[in-house]
Order: C-alpha cells, then sequence, then structure tokens
C-alpha cells in the first residue's frame, strides 16, 4: 500500500476508537432520552453526557455545578459549590487501549509504520479535542487539555507498544528506529540484559496473577452480597429501565472494583471517602451512597483479613521460582548470586509501579464533601506490593542452586523449555 493509503486507514482507525467509545455511552442514554423522557429533552444533552462519560472514562476529570432547583429536590443546600469528579470507570480506558493495540498492529504490517503511527495519534487527538470541546457546558465542564491529551496518551501507548512490539516479533529487515532499539539493547551487558528481561517477565506474571486472583475474589464477593445488592436495588425503586442504566454503570465501574479488591488483598485497602478505609486490618466506612454494588462491601472486620496477605507472597516467590532455573542457565557464571538477588528486587519493582500505577487510575473524586477521595491510593498500593513481592522474590532466588550444571539435574518447572529440550 502507498502512504496515502496507510495514512487513510489509520485515521479512520482513530476515528472509529473515538467514535465507538463515545457511542458506546450514547447507545443507553439515548434509550433513557426515548423511554423514560418521552423525546423531550434537547438531542445536545444527550451528546454532551456520552462525551461526558467517554472522557472521563479515559482520564479528564469534569467541574461540576449543580442547578438549584436540582439542589432544592434533592434537599441539598442551595449554596454547594462547583465540585470535580475524576473517578474513571475503566472499562472505557481499556477500549481504547485495545483500540490503540489494535490500531499498532495494523501499522506494523505496513512499511511505513512510523507515518501511520503519527497519523493514527494526531487523528485521535483532534477528534478528542473536538469532542471535549463540543460538551463543554454551564453545568458539567470537562478538561480541554486533559479530554484532549489522556486518551490520546493511553490511546497512543496502545499503539506504539503494539506496533515496536510486532516489528521486534517479525525481525523487520532494515528498520531504523527498530535496529536503533536493538543497538541499545546490545550495549547493555549480557547478564544485566538477561536479568532485565527476566524481571520484566516475571515482573508481569505477579501482576496478571494478582490481578486474576482479585477478579475471582470481586465475583465471590458479589455472590455472596447479593441478598444486600438486591435489597438496594429494591430500596431505591428506580423501576426496570431505571436498575437496567443503573447496572450498566455498575459495569462500566467493574474493572475499579477488581483493582479496590487487589488493593484489599494487597494490605493497605481502599477509601469511600475522607475519613474511611476498607482494608484486612480493618473496615471504617460512614454513609455511603446507595449504589446496589457496594452493598458487597464488608461491613466488619475480618478475623481472616491478614491471611490474605500471602497471596502476593505466595504469587511473588512463585513468579521467581518459574524464571529461576532459565535465568541460571543464561547467566554467564560471574556474580550469580548478586544477578539472582536483583532479579528478585526488579520482580518487585515491576509488580509494585504496575500495580501502583492501575491503582491511581481506578481512584478518584466521585463528589462533594468527603467524596473527593474514593479508591486506593496509588503510592501505598505500589510500594507496599512492590517491597513483599520484591522480598518472596528474592527468597525464591536465593533457594537453589547457582551453578547451570546443578541446575540442569532439577525438574524443570517451565513446561515449555522442557518440551523445546525435549524435541
Amino acid at each position: 500500500m502507498n502512504r496515502l493509503t496507510v495514512a487513510l486507514l489509520a485515521a479512520l482507525d482513530a476515528a472509529l476508537a473515538v467514535s465507538i467509545g463515545i457511542g458506546a455511552a450514547l447507545v443507553p442514554l439515548a434509550a433513557l432520552w426515548a423511554f423514560h423522557f418521552e423525546l423531550s429533552l434537547d438531542w445536545a444533552v444527550l451528546w454532551r453526557g456520552a462525551v461526558d462519560i467517554w472522557a472521563l472514562g479515559n482520564g479528564a476529570s469534569m467541574r461540576v455545578t449543580l442547578d438549584p432547583g436540582l439542589l432544592a429536590s434533592l434537599g441539598l443546600p442551595a449554596t454547594t459549590e462547583p465540585f470535580l469528579v475524576s473517578l474513571a470507570p475503566l472499562a472505557f480506558t481499556i477500549a481504547t487501549v485495545l483500540f490503540g493495540v489494535r490500531t499498532g498492529i495494523r501499522a506494523a504490517r505496513s512499511a511505513w509504520w512510523e507515518g501511520a503511527v503519527v497519523v493514527a495519534v494526531v487523528a485521535f487527538a483532534g477528534l478528542a479535542f473536538l469532542a471535549t470541546l463540543s460538551a463543554v457546558n454551564v453545568g458539567v465542564r470537562p478538561s480541554i487539555s486533559q479530554g484532549a491529551m489522556i486518551p490520546t496518551l493511553r490511546f497512543a501507548a496502545g499503539l506504539f507498544v503494539a506496533a515496536v512490539w510486532m516489528r521486534f516479533v517479525h525481525d523487520a529487515d532494515r528498520d531504523p528506529l527498530i535496529d536503533r532499539f536493538r543497538d541499545l539493547g546490545d550495549r547493555i551487558q549480557a547478564d544485566v540484559r538477561v536479568v532485565i528481561g527476566t524481571a520484566v517477565r516475571a515482573g508481569t506474571m505477579a501482576i496478571v496473577a494478582i490481578l486474576a486472583i482479585s477478579a475471582a475474589v470481586t465475583a465471590l464477593v458479589i455472590l455472596v452480597g447479593y441478598g444486600n445488592i438486591i435489597s438496594l436495588y429494591e430500596s431505591t425503586q428506580l423501576g426496570p429501565f431505571g436498575g437496567l442504566i443503573v447496572t450498566l454503570g455498575q459495569i462500566v465501574y467493574l474493572p475499579n472494583l477488581v483493582l479496590w479488591t487487589m488493593s484489599w488483598l494487597t494490605g493497605p485497602g481502599f477509601a469511600l471517602g475522607v475519613g474511611t478505609s476498607v482494608s484486612p486490618v480493618g473496615t471504617l466506612v460512614g454513609p455511603v451512597p446507595a449504589i446496589p454494588i457496594l452493598g458487597a462491601l464488608p461491613t466488619t472486620d475480618s478475623a481472616f483479613g491478614f491471611a490474605t496477605l500471602l497471596i502476593p507472597i505466595a504469587v511473588g516467590f512463585c513468579a521467581a521460582a518459574l524464571v529461576r532455573r532459565r535465568l541460571v542457565g543464561r547467566l554467564s557464571g560471574h556474580n550469580v548470586l548478586a544477578m539472582l538477588g536483583a532479579a528478585g528486587l526488579g520482580i518487585g519493582l515491576v509488580t509494585g509501579i504496575g500495580l501502583g500505577v492501575l491503582a491511581a487510575m481506578s481512584a478518584g473524586a466521585a463528589g462533594p464533601g468527603r467524596l473527593i477521595e474514593v479508591g486506593p491510593n496509588g503510592w501505598s498500593i505500589g510500594l507496599w506490593s512492590g517491597i513483599i513481592t520484591a522480598v518472596a522474590a528474592i527468597i525464591a532466588m536465593a533457594a537453589g542452586p547457582t551453578h547451570p550444571d546443578d541446575v540442569d539435574r532439577l525438574p524443570d518447572l517451565h513446561p515449555r523449555s522442557a518440551t523445546a529440550r525435549g524435541r
């Protein structure tokens, strides 16, 4: 394909990413407009609402100013100041990153892949800016700079990583950018390069394992608290259609709930307002919004709360143990113990950074007053999970032989490498 075709396809992918993201929010709002409001609202209100939801879900904050009439109907004081909303429904972020990955894979198949990446990012940024600008309103004012930049950065992250990875995997010939990455890697000492690769691989395994366990625990908590959730649905008296809208809203926040569960399992826990805490150490919450899914939250301290701290320890130990044999076999034989310790420390560093960033993305302000702090603290999650995972990984790295000949006598914990040797 010529460069014009590549550029047009990249721009089309970016346009689809923005339009489908906004459309996912617009469809339920249009149903609400048709069936509940009986087409009485201005269509522009629906468009602004859909863009606000999409921008919020991709990390942009909203400045909300409530109408005095609405405040009076809710029994709130008319002097309530404008407040910030930044608690992002991460389902939209996941969709944006996946669209970026899809575009990156398609771009990598082209000889002019660098241009395709630039065109896609620029097109996405332009459309995100125009969409955010069109949603500016007196009642809800999204941050124009954040609405244009943060969704673009998340789209670009998936796009760039996928494109570069595909070019590496396919061993692209005569690609200046990929060759530069390879040259930078070749300048690093071989043992250091092996340790870094092992730490990234095992740290990623630990993050995926902890998130998978957190998702399973979230499902179990919802199942156990199903009765309380149904009671909250009944008490709100939303009706069938209102209940459907609330359920859809809870679904887009489901990734946040998984990350909040992760913060609970790793120790620091999360907040549901200023001065509140939900953690294995203890639960202290005041009045919370009548959102049905919150009925599954623990209301008392758990006698087995501290036992959950074994999960990141076990995950860190197992992740290090799975890669240890291959690591020892690839080291040159000098300073093996130091290299193993550095790998264990690197596993904790990768895990801590990954979980800390994800935890920070899942938190934010959900309303006025005490609701300005909702979710986990990314710094505490990253620091604590990184420390305990690093300690467990270092123990796993230190527990065993350090000579390649001695390691070969042990049973292989990595089925893939065992299969490869069998051939």
